[in-house]
């Protein structure tokens, strides 16, 4: 088993730079959310624009100007593995402390958002990067983080591409999930948005229509192409995964070990790369919505818990792990 070295400056530079990206979305968000013109606040819209356009790393769309610059530096790798999992999983914080082992290549943007490698390349590294870093550490690897748990094109496409490839697969308990589901679909609309139609006023809304038009898709949302039920249920995408790639090569890990245990999941992570395992920097909970809304009804999330029973029997057996998330 690999020794564990101390975090360095350069893990602290990786996870501020990771940071950026995020709180201009975040704040974006917010504005939209408020219904806040950004003709109302010029400065401040000219000053977060010049923000977004020279960020050193990007949450979501990379400006098309970054991308076409890119295409001038030389050939670009593609990701030796990929970080995965749905929704809410908890992917973003976990790619944030992946992002900070100095033997990992971050791409551009933490979600690319589309499964066909071939027109990747603009957001990976270059040959000359991914070598340079190999002298300095000895190693190199560059991730693929997206939360395309269920993405078809993803998975076969990067299957072919990169068949040996490693998969970190990030899964959280479908309830949960589901609530954070609810409360992210809240904040990318408006205050006007979701809540001003029958099925989003509540939680207990929400969940009903869900269950009442399942497997039907639910009315419209803002994330139409993540239905709240649908997304929950990992089983067949994990067998997909599973079959495209060797299964000694997917790791997977669940949001609550990883809250619980920081260090031990990201070490754990490094070691099934094959890298050295390294402390990450601590830093606070990143994608957490910046929104406050009350607890989850205890019927609605009895009738989830009921729901998704035996979508995760189906997962624990596929994977000959139980994970607990049946015995609430």
């Amino acid at each position: 088993m690999p020794t564990r070295v101390a975090p360095s400056s350069a893990q602290e530079y990786a996870s501020d730079r990771y940071t950026k990206g995020l709180a201009v979305f975040e704040e974006w968000q917010l504005h939209r959310y408020n219904r806040e013109s950004y003709l109302g606040h010029p400065l401040r819209t000219a000053q977060l624009g010049i923000r977004y356009l020279t960020l050193p790393h990007y949450f979501g769309r990379v400006p098309p100007i970054r991308l076409w610059l890119r295409r001038f530096g030389g050939p670009r790798v593609l990701p030796d593995f990929a970080c995965v999992g749905a929704l809410k999983c908890g992917t973003t914080d976990l790619a944030s402390y992946l992002m900070q082992h100095p033997s990992i290549l971050a791409p551009l943007t933490k979600e690319i958002g589309h499964g066909c490698p071939h027109m990747w390349g603009p957001f990976f590294p270059t040959e000359r990067q991914k070598a340079e870093v190999i002298r300095c550490t000895g190693q190199a690897l560059a991730g693929h983080f997206d939360p395309l748990l269920h993405d078809l094109p993803l998975i076969d496409n990067y299957s072919a591409a990169r068949p040996d490839a490693k998969i970190v697969m990030m899964l959280r308990d479908p309830v949960d999930r589901a609530y954070s589901h609810y409360k992210w679909d809240l904040f990318l609309s408006n205050k006007d948005g979701l809540r001003a139609v029958p099925y989003g006023r509540t939680f207990a809304d929400y969940v009903g229509y869900a269950l009442e038009m399942f497997p039907a898709p639910p009315p419209p949302t803002t994330l139409p192409s993540m239905p709240v039920l649908g997304t929950g249920v990992y089983v067949n995408a994990v067998v997909r995964w599973l079959k495209a790639f060797d299964k000694d090569n997917v790791y997977i890990v669940t949001a609550e070990d990883f809250f619980a245990d920081i260090s031990k999941t990201v070490c754990g992570i490094h070691e099934f790369l094959g890298l050295l395992a390294v402390e990450p920097v601590r830093h606070h909970v990143l994608n957490r919505n910046p929104l406050e809304f009350p607890e989850p009804d205890e019927d609605s999330v009895a009738r989830l818990r009921e729901f998704y029973r035996p979508w995760n029997e189906k997962l624990f057996e596929v994977i000959g792990r139980d994970l607990g998330w049946n015995d609430h």
